[in-house]
């Protein structure tokens, strides 16, 4: 996949353009047809509501990995008291190990959902 390009066009291109105002071309590569053209201020606000974006992503994913640490945590202790009790209870320990297993794990736990997607993938262990 090739990056992004962003371009100032100069006044020669933009003499006798039929929409001068939009002077900044982004080129999407040469698979994705021809590059577009946009105003400065539409540049800010593609930059501004992308920053955006990524910070709400980052943030999500900062909360389903907590709810993976938690689940995880509490598949620690389950597993944990029922070895200490010299009689593992072989349904919790199943359990624990599936749950261990299964990429849809977080989903389980009640984060890291939208639209009852799960939106981060545990590895299997």
């Amino acid at each position: 996949m090739s990056g992004i390009g962003v371009r100032l066009l100069t006044q020669h291109e933009l003499t006798a353009d039929r929409s001068p105002t939009q002077c900044v071309e982004i080129d999407l590569g040469p698979d994705r047809g021809d590059p577009l053209r946009i105003t400065p201020a539409e540049l800010v606000r593609l930059a501004i509501e992308a920053d955006t974006a990524l910070t709400e992503i980052r943030a999500q994913a900062k909360q389903a990995e907590r709810a993976w640490r938690a689940s995880l945590g509490r598949w620690h202790e389950e597993a944990k008291a029922a070895v200490q009790a010299h009689v593992p209870e072989v349904a919790t320990l199943q359990r624990v190990l599936d749950a261990l297993r299964r990429p849809d794990s977080i989903a389980d736990s009640g984060g890291g959902q939208r639209n009852g997607t799960p939106q981060c993938v545990v590895p299997s262990v």
